[in-house]
């Protein structure tokens, strides 16, 4: 009987197509686990099980030969492998689901393109966002697209991800390992019986997000920058609603897509206060009831001729949509809601240059500068998460030098004082 439970017996044995195999359990015709000895390089474990006439195989990965690349599997680790698929296709079998099995286990590339699906079905504008990630840095590198879940390990995210162009900043790796991993959780979470328990694993270490540095600190802007912004996306975008959506962001230090979901309703004239929607974030199906935001009455007095005279389900902010009527001529069509923030970028800029505001000043600074001030006015973090829909670590993680700065203003107004005599005297 051929022995392949060391790697140099196995360096014995002559390379051939056909594996070597030997039984692991259930005797003849149950599970066997085989190796199949290549001419250069590592070889690879094969599993196979033969159940009422039904047989299936399965490539399990390569060996940790002594030429092995990294990541290859041990004869132990290969026979646990092994004994745990044969259980999954055992149940397969059993349910009358042998045929197509193979087929049906989802691949990177099925599991990414059915998450585009979802998410557009759920949000058009963030699905758009989603797949343009996906596209570009998943679905286009062929090798890691083509691997199935059941083989994919935490070293083929590792080579993914040192394929990624050099350029891209922390922040937009990080949003593309979230859509990544909530992609394969999903495929995960239909196909479990067709899976590895330990896939969900490999994902969770694979798509560990990397270390982002804040640039809350540069991206502050004083009160009065703030309120030239304001002033002077009112005149990039005469008669429309830019100037108001600025307006809005300024003021409640909300994200633009919570923003273009506003509705006439959600501005409260009588109590000065916004209904905020919640963001659309995490997997929850619960509804979120939004945040009333206290804003100043002159803003509300601002948003008047938003909301005179209009329905109160109707969406609060709008944009113009164009069409072509010539070579290098648009006309404005009808109004319809907001969508993703990029369609505001132009006008942002012109907003940065009429302002001001320090080069490379994006939309989002106006959030930061709110969170910082609410900061420095001593308003517990708690609530400072509350109103910007945010958790409280996330306030701590990225805003912490004004959280110090908060803490030790509270701490000074209890601390004991000394009459200067007394100090005299002593000395």
């Amino acid at each position: 009987m051929i022995s392949i439970d060391t790697s140099a017996k196995r360096a014995k044995l002559p390379a051939r197509k056909n594996p070597y195999w030997q039984g692991i359990s259930g005797g003849r015709g149950g599970v066997s686990l085989g190796y199949r000895k290549a001419s250069r390089g590592a070889g690879a474990w094969i599993v196979k099980i033969a159940l009422d006439g039904v047989r299936c195989e399965e490539r399990l990965g390569a060996a940790n030969d002594d030429d092995a690349t990294r990541g290859g599997l041990s004869y132990p680790s290969a026979v646990t492998a092994a004994l745990t698929w044969s259980r999954q296709q055992c149940e397969i079998i059993d349910a009358g689901k042998e045929a197509g099995a193979v087929a049906r286990i989802p691949t990177v590339r099925s599991s990414v393109r059915q998450y585009i699906d979802v998410r557009q079905r759920r949000s058009p504008v963030d699905g758009a966002n989603a797949r343009s990630r996906l596209t570009r840095y998943v679905l286009s590198d062929q090798k890691f697209a083509d691997t199935k879940l059941s083989r994919l390990r935490t070293f083929d995210f590792d080579d993914w991800r040192e394929r990624l162009p050099e350029t891209l900043a922390p922040a937009t790796v990080n949003r593309l390992l979230n859509d990544l991993r909530a992609a394969l959780n999903l495929a995960v979470e239909k196909h479990r019986r067709e899976l590895p328990a330990a896939i969900a694993l490999e994902i969770k270490i694979g798509t560990k997000a990397g270390a982002v540095l804040t640039n809350a600190r540069r991206q502050l802007l004083t009160d009065e920058q703030v309120r030239d912004a304001v002033r002077a996306a009112f005149e990039v975008d005469p008669g429309g609603d830019f100037g108001f959506v600025v307006l809005i962001l300024a003021a409640s230090g909300a994200r633009y897509s919570q923003t273009a979901a506003l509705k006439v309703g959600d501005v409260q004239r009588e109590r000065s206060r916004i209904m905020m929607p919640p963001s659309r974030k995490g997997r929850s199906r619960k509804t979120k009831a939004p945040t009333p935001i206290p804003i100043d009455r002159g803003v509300v007095a601002s948003l008047a001729p938003l909301i005179k005279g209009r329905v109160q389900d109707q969406p609060l902010l709008r944009r113009w949509s164009y069409k072509r009527a010539g070579r290098l001529k648009w006309v404005r069509t009808h109004l319809r809601p907001p969508g993703s923030a990029c369609e505001a970028d132009n006008q942002w800029a012109e907003v940065v240059g009429l302002a001001k505001l320090p080069k490379g000043t994006v939309m989002y600074s106006l959030r930061h500068s709110s969170i910082v001030r609410c900061l420095r006015q001593n308003l517990p973090v708690r609530l400072v998460a509350a109103l910007h829909d945010t958790s409280i670590e996330m306030i701590e993680a990225h805003y912490s030098a004004y959280i110090v700065d908060m803490t030790e203003e509270l701490s000074r107004r209890t601390a004991i004082s000394f009459a200067r005599p007394m100090l005299q005297a002593a000395e």
